[in-house]
């Protein structure tokens, strides 16, 4: 239970650091070391037969488990973003915080409020097709959010940060219009 409440720390500060701190208007330069998943092209939103669909296409094919750029980083993931409360896809074989697939891609929904978060273990579908990851969860696990943005993500260690993570930006946001 205390990795859980680690873990929904962890997340909640990556998530309150990309839409508190702006990093969301400000597209960050791609290292020379990033693949092209990393890349957005285009990401959507849509309701369909009570469950949410969300979607990213990149620039190259997004792997189905942990790859040498994953495993070199403390986490990475996608998330669809609408004000304080967003939709995560993530990968992060460092910690386990999923009962649904810790090891591989799951999802989350995050709400930020005051500086608080509260991260569910949402159960959604994640399919990867080449370069497109779709997800669909129930309405049930997202509620009111409708997200507007996307971006990609990843964790690093960072002693300066009381998580000792932080969140940099790999590319977005882009709208999911």
């Amino acid at each position: 239970m205390q990795d859980n409440k680690k873990t929904a720390r962890l997340v909640g500060l990556v998530l309150s650091s990309i839409l508190a701190t702006g990093l969301v208007g400000i597209p960050m330069a791609l290292a020379q070391d990033e693949p092209d998943y990393t890349e957005l092209t285009d990401a959507s939103v849509e309701q369909n037969n009570g469950k949410m669909e969300l979607t990213v296409t990149t620039e190259g094919d997004i792997p189905r488990f942990p790859d040498d750029f994953i495993d070199s980083v403390l986490g990475f993931g996608y998330a669809w973003l609408d004000g304080n409360e967003a939709i995560v896809a993530a990968i992060h074989p460092e910690f386990d915080d999923s009962n649904q697939n810790p090891n591989a891609w799951h999802t989350h929904t995050v709400e930020l409020t005051n500086g608080c978060v509260a991260v569910d273990d949402s159960q959604g579908g994640v399919k990867i097709d080449g370069n497109t990851m779709t997800l669909q969860l129930p309405n049930e696990f997202t509620g009111d959010i409708e997200p507007s943005q996307a971006v990609s993500f990843k964790l690093v260690e960072d002693e300066n940060c009381d998580s000792g993570a932080a969140v940099e930006v790999l590319d977005g946001p882009i709208s999911t219009s």
